[in-house]
């Protein structure tokens, strides 16, 4: 023991010796930074294909998109919000006053627009005060058949919102905003990670140092750098972030959870500003009604309450109109009103967008029922980022680690206190 305090001290080899330990806990912090960026970088693959094999990489959450947004998506739509919860807040009578203004606008162009497809000569030979008239009567009824239009929405909600495919629309199209949302939903738990890494490569870096003084045997540094970079990596993935579940207390002393599940308040509210803020917004809410891929649904709703406002505004004269014009002429009229309203709908919804918002309140309903979800469950929106490639993550910080193990024979190399070239007895 003696010997080998005085081989340390010796001619400042203390000095190269040291460096042994500063970089094992650079491996481990290094390492843990790489596993981190993997996972979100980069968005796009990366590399070359030799035949079928890859030779390069993608992010794992842009990679995994799909499976990871299916996987959140059911969790959140359903368990969480559905889309009758998030429409019965809508007031169809307040809605209607939001957007009077742009739509009583609309609702001109759309009724002159009609009548000049549908009699252009007649349209245009009708005295100017009979068509302020008759455009007058269409803008006192289009607000009540808009807000009923709104409260049938409601009542078949159902089938016209489809929120599942306006979150994976939103997500798997958009890799970025996937990415910024589990960066920043773990932003406490990646500092923690790579400062953990680096004080756990440290400890590492000194058994490493006194196995090295003792056995002056090269091969332990790039073995004990992979054990450096696999057994942190491991650790981190497979214990610090999800496990245990729930708080549990270890030889007495340590109370410890996994990192995601104790910071589940502050991870709910990451999640919930940003689903809030770039997911299911007042826009994305009203263009998937209007022009989702359940969007014919609502238009059938706005062609039955279109067509019931023109059968009511003629009133007793409607069998007659229809007896003069054809009814396929008349049902014409009612489609091409539909249409017409369709297409300018969402213009007009625009000025109800602040007071949807608000209504809604996504950002504190979605937060607040995630903090309340029981650990496993809430494990079970956040672990598909990790679980399928932990492996990949581990591996790599072996191979890394491997490799600062030759950098550290390389700097004992260079300081001649290496046994690399066979100096050492």
């Amino acid at each position: 023991m003696h010997a080998i305090f005085e081989e340390f001290i010796n001619d400042w080899r203390w000095l190269p010796y040291l460096s042994v330990i500063v970089i094992a806990g650079l491996i481990g912090y290094l390492t843990k930074v790489v596993a981190i960026e993997m996972m979100f970088k980069p968005i796009d693959y990366f590399g070359v294909h030799l035949g079928p094999i890859p030779l390069g990489w993608q992010g794992i959450i842009p990679m995994r998109a799909a499976h990871m947004t299916s996987v959140a998506t059911n969790k959140i739509v359903g368990d969480l919000l559905t889309p009758e919860e998030v429409w019965s807040r809508i007031k169809p009578d307040r809605l209607v006053e939001e957007i009077r203004e742009p739509l009583m606008t609309q609702i001109d162009a759309i009724s002159q627009e009609v009548a000049a497809t549908m009699a252009p000569e007649a349209w245009a030979n009708m005295p100017g005060p009979v068509k302020d008239r008759l455009l007058a009567r269409i803008r006192e009824r289009a607000p009540e058949a808009i807000r009923d239009v709104m409260a049938d929405v409601g009542n078949n909600v159902e089938e016209i919102l489809d929120l599942k495919a306006l979150t994976t629309r939103k997500l798997v199209y958009d890799k970025r905003l996937l990415q910024r949302i589990f960066r920043k939903a773990g932003k406490q738990e990646w500092r923690f990670i790579r400062g953990f890494g680096g004080f756990a490569g440290l400890g590492i870096g000194v058994i490493q140092m006194v196995l090295y003084l003792v056995t002056h045997i090269p091969l332990i540094n790039p073995v004990m750098g992979a054990l450096n970079g696999f057994l942190t990596d491991w650790f981190c993935i497979k214990f610090l972030l999800f496990e245990p579940k729930r708080p549990k207390k270890y030889f007495g002393l340590i109370t410890w959870q996994g990192l995601f599940l104790k910071y589940q308040q502050e991870v709910s509210e990451e999640l919930a500003n940003i689903v809030a803020d770039k997911v299911i917004t007042a826009e994305a809410v009203i263009e998937t009604i209007m022009l989702g891929p359940k969007s014919d649904r609502f238009f059938l709703i706005v062609e039955k309450h279109i067509g019931n406002m023109i059968e009511d505004e003629l009133g007793m004269a409607a069998p007659a109109v229809k007896v003069m014009v054809g009814q396929a002429n008349f049902d014409k009229v009612k489609t091409l009103m539909a249409e017409r309203t369709m297409v300018k709908l969402p213009k007009a919804m625009r000025g109800a967008e602040d007071y949807i918002e608000e209504t809604l309140d996504i950002r504190k309903t979605f937060a607040t029922r995630l903090a309340e979800l029981p650990p496993e469950e809430f494990e079970g929106i956040l672990r598909p980022a990790f679980h399928q490639d932990e492996w990949t993550l581990i591996s790599t910080g072996a191979i890394l680690g491997a490799v600062a193990g030759l950098l550290q024979d390389v700097v004992l190399e260079v300081a001649d206190i290496s046994c690399l070239s066979l100096r050492c007895e």
